[in-house]
């Protein structure tokens, strides 16, 4: 075998090596790009943002790409949601919601927290049973859909001090409106006494008051 020949044969495989990387490179990097736009969905408890004892169920996007076509369900026994004062509806399922965003979540009120552990046909303080949410989406292209399982239990929020607690803007307007009210009986004591004269006499140890007219000042 001549030069030549050897020569012919190392640039054939080293163009086959060029090929397989190339399709390797290919792969890998339609891998990455689908990973950089895959959303992934979770569901929680959290309490409601005003801080008057409101719980809800939040279903947020932790993924790397938007979810369309978002549907949730309630999973569990029908005698544990019937037998609480839920707000929220669990026996239908629900959607499509057409799109959450990557970081972002929709909050659903679902009971008052003390509700939760108290059933409404017993004197027991027996908490809620954990129950199931199920989430399904699909991705942005519809390309690839997705349905899991997520378990909530309210046991664990039962003891917790501070959990559920005002912001401090709404306790700011809380305290504005006592001010208002306080401001405002203040007025009414103040035109009730603008409407009375004195009326003393100098040989008269009595204080003496005459009611004047009822205009406003």
């Amino acid at each position: 075998m001549g030069l030549n020949d050897i020569a012919t044969v190392l640039s054939g495989f080293s163009t086959v090596v060029i090929a397989l990387l190339t399709v390797f490179l290919w792969r890998e990097n339609r891998l990455l790009r689908k990973a950089g736009s895959e959303p992934s969905l979770v569901a929680y408890f959290e309490p409601h943002p005003d801080g008057t004892g409101g719980l809800n169920i939040s279903i947020v996007n932790v993924g790397t790409g938007p979810a369309r076509n978002v549907y949730f369900q309630f999973l569990g026994e029908s005698e544990d949601f019937t037998n609480y004062d839920l707000i929220l509806d669990c026996s239908i399922k629900r959607g499509p919601i057409t799109l959450i965003p990557q970081g972002e979540k929709i909050s659903i009120l679902f009971a008052i927290g003390f509700q939760l552990f108290k059933p409404k046909k017993a004197d027991s303080k027996e908490p809620m049973p954990p129950f199931k949410v199920r989430l399904e989406w699909t991705s942005l292209d519809g390309s690839n859909s997705k349905c899991e399982d997520f378990i909530l239990d309210v046991k664990p929020y039962a003891d917790l001090p501070g959990f559920i607690s005002k912001p401090y803007l709404l306790k700011i307007v809380d305290s504005i409106d006592g001010v208002g009210q306080s401001v405002y009986k203040l007025n009414k004591d103040v035109r009730e006494l603008s409407n009375l004269i004195e009326a003393n006499s100098l040989e008269n140890p009595r204080v003496q008051k005459i009611k004047g007219n009822n205009e406003s000042l």
